[in-house]
């Protein structure tokens, strides 16, 4: 098997089961229900990678977006701390789901479903609309007590218009990615949207290119930038960081570093002629994962 027949068998293997997409739904419609029970509920919103088509089998989590009314997180004449709406889910899906583990994020609250399962639930408001009109701005948890803003929908077709010009590429290779992080040791805490807004931006896929270009080229990109956050090439989000907590980062610009050089050591080879080195060299870049 050549290493383009190795990544497309890889992009096979990590793409979710219709099993694993019922779970969710059926998740999702149970957390929605219970806040409605509880809150002033507006809607609850699929996003993430899982919205994007992104998602791999077994290891992304799924982001909901619960939208509240504006007198749900107003008292008096000032918005709620996202701290007191974050506490506030929580202790509403703890009373649902009193025997599943369930944490706060630093945007989020986590259910850890025994399906194996996991649900980030975000709180969130509606705030107004893009400059252009065309898409809704919403409020979300900072991490630090306030709220930012967001718009979900418009980052999806920013995103969706790059894959596009990329014939599916981006997609493809934003789930080789994430595979990549997760077959680790330990598992990389690189973002899934922080991936795919560089994709889109630096349009690292478009042109003809194999899947073991895009990703080296992902990897060289990633690297040269120390995995520092991105400027919203929409003005809506502010920085995208590349990770949560800023402590891991230098793990996370180590193992990239380390990986693109393999990276770049495989497509030299493949390019000579050398099959079996660069399959060599991609099976360390993919901790001993990539297909045979």
């Amino acid at each position: 098997m050549s290493a383009a027949d190795s990544f497309h068998t890889l992009l096979a293997r990590v793409a979710p089961s219709e099993t694993q997409r019922q779970r969710v739904a059926t998740h999702r419609d149970t957390i929605a229900s219970r806040l409605k029970s509880q809150f002033a509920f507006y809607k609850m919103l699929t996003i993430g990678s899982y919205a994007r088509g992104t998602d791999i089998a077994g290891e992304s989590d799924v982001d909901l977006f619960a939208v509240f009314t504006k007198d749900e997180v107003t008292w008096g004449n000032s918005v709620k701390s996202s701290t007191t709406m974050l506490d506030n889910v929580r202790n509403a899906l703890e009373g649902r789901f009193p025997n599943t583990a369930i944490q706060r994020d630093v945007h989020a609250i986590v259910v850890a479903f025994s399906s194996g399962v996991r649900v980030d639930v975000v709180p969130a408001y509606f705030v107004g609309m893009t400059s252009d009109n065309r898409f809704p701005v919403y409020a979300m948890p900072d991490g630090s007590g306030g709220w930012m803003r967001v718009s979900p929908d418009a980052h999806a077709s920013y995103i969706s218009q790059a894959d596009a010009q990329a014939a599916g590429k981006l997609r493809g290779t934003a789930r080789i990615m994430k595979f990549w992080r997760s077959c680790r040791s330990p598992a990389i805490p690189l973002s899934s949207f922080h991936i795919e807004m560089i994709l889109a931006q630096e349009a690292i896929c478009a042109g003809v290119k194999t899947y073991a270009t895009c990703f080296t080229e992902l990897l060289m990109k990633l690297a040269a930038r120390d995995c520092s956050a991105l400027r919203d090439p929409l003005g809506i989000a502010g920085n995208i960081p590349a990770v949560k907590v800023p402590s891991m980062q230098q793990r996370v610009v180590d193992s990239v570093s380390n990986s693109r050089d393999h990276a770049k050591a495989a497509e030299s080879s493949d390019y000579w002629g050398g099959t079996v080195e660069a399959r060599r060299q991609w099976d360390i870049v993919f901790n001993g994962s990539f297909p045979k």
